[in-house]
């Protein structure tokens, strides 16, 4: 089968030997290949509760995680409060219009179909403006939705937090659901609930005030039977010791939607969880494991839906709560590391990691280590490939071999192999 699959790579290539000498023209560099292609800071250089600088992303789409012939939309949730003095400088600020334009961008291109924004209320000046920042850049893109998430922070501090709840539900109606990019289900708009639990609600009284007819989504299993929900939406699993993924978490979520057809349900998927940096932090972690997290929380969607049973949508928590060391934005590492040698003719590489966060390997051929075109690509469990079958004229070459991650996984590339033609 290596060697039939081979032969398919030597019949895709731009040139043959058949064809006469091969000639390199590049179309990309190797700088380019490394660089960071996501919306988050190239001035961020990590944490250590978990994230990564941002280097080279796989754009692969997200939807390729779920089980085969999946509809399932694809939410991210957004966090609004970067800039603000009381949270860690990451290097940008969420207020700012090209940053909300860049990151709607970064989603898209990763096959994301929305973003639901933690909401805090109108009086949370520097909040606000990041909520209409983002809703205007989904405004900018036809087809990508916006939501918001009331945010159980939002009553803080109020005398009634259900008139605090009705009035901002009125604003969130006015200012937002008015939008053709605002999130509807059934042509109703839909809000979501975070940490409101907490607090004592008439939510009859709230359903009776509120205008637009919204979709309340609560939070966790329990939100399906909460007063007056329309159904619920599953967050991040809690870890019983260092290696635990938090599923059970997820597949009680599942058993429990299952029950309730009536209602709508969002399911998650996640690559950990640590909030050690976070200044509310209570040093709570779900481990990242170089990503098998991130495929075992979409592999538990599979065990429940399916083609013909679908889920109707899923919310990738989070996008940017670098804090809680969640964030997806900057990539995922998947502690991959791939090394390329050359014997002979014949071009091979290893990998140190887990390969089954690999999608496929591309093969890249330049004439200074610099300046790329693309060679071949291979399939995951091909290691080697003949490059003195090709017809190269003499000379000396370099070939770097990228393994591209299964989608939002970080993209690991070679160093150079040299082959001199004579």
């Amino acid at each position: 089968m290596k060697s039939l699959f081979i032969a398919l790579i030597s019949a895709s290539l731009i040139s043959s030997a058949a064809a006469g000498t091969i000639t390199i023209t590049p179309t990309t560099t190797l700088a380019a290949q490394t660089s960071n292609n996501t919306s988050a800071s190239s001035s961020f250089t990590g944490t250590s509760n978990g994230n990564v600088a941002p280097k080279g992303v796989s754009k692969l789409p997200i939807r390729s995680l779920l089980y085969a012939g999946a509809t399932t939309k694809v939410y991210v949730h957004v966090q609004p409060w970067w800039g603000k003095s009381s949270h860690i400088n990451i290097g940008y600020d969420s207020a700012d219009p090209a940053q909300a334009e860049k990151q709607v961008k970064d989603m898209m291109s990763r096959g994301i179909d929305g973003a639901i924004m933690d909401y805090y209320g109108p009086t949370s000046t520097h909040n606000e403006q990041a909520t209409l920042a983002l809703l205007k850049a989904a405004e900018n893109h036809p087809g990508f939705e916006f939501a918001v998430g009331e945010d159980g922070n939002a009553l803080k501090g109020a005398s009634s937090p259900t008139s605090k709840i009705i009035s901002d539900l009125k604003h969130i109606y006015n200012t937002y659901m008015q939008s053709s990019a605002y999130m509807r289900k059934n042509g109703r708009p839909v809000v979501t609930f975070f940490g409101t639990e907490a607090y004592s609600i008439d939510w009859a009284k709230v359903r009776a005030n509120v205008l637009g007819n919204p979709l309340f989504l609560f939070r966790n299993s329990k939100g399906f039977t909460a007063s007056q929900s329309n159904g619920a939406y599953s967050w991040i699993g809690t870890a019983t010791s260092s290696t635990d993924m938090g599923l059970a978490y997820l597949t009680n979520f599942y058993k429990v939607a299952d029950s309730w057809d009536s209602k709508k349900t969002i399911g998650s998927a996640y690559k950990g969880f640590d909030d050690s940096i976070a200044s509310w932090g209570k040093d709570r972690k779900v481990t990242q494991a170089c990503g098998q997290t991130w495929l075992a929380t979409f592999a538990e969607i599979s065990k429940h839906y399916s083609s013909s049973n679908q889920l109707e949508s899923i919310q990738l928590n989070t996008w940017n709560d670098y804090e809680e060391g969640s964030e997806i934005e900057t990539g995922i590492d998947n502690c991959v590391k791939v090394s390329a040698s050359m014997s002979g003719g014949t071009l091979s590489w290893s990998l140190s990691g887990k390969e089954n966060t690999i999608d496929h390997y591309t093969i890249y051929i330049s004439k200074d280590g610099k300046n790329l075109m693309k060679f071949a690509d291979a399939k995951v469990g091909i290691r080697s490939i003949n490059v003195g079958n090709y017809s190269l004229a003499a000379g000396t070459y370099y070939f770097h071999v990228k393994a591209v991650g299964r989608a939002t996984f970080r993209n690991q590339i070679s160093g150079a192999a040299t082959y001199k033609k004579y």
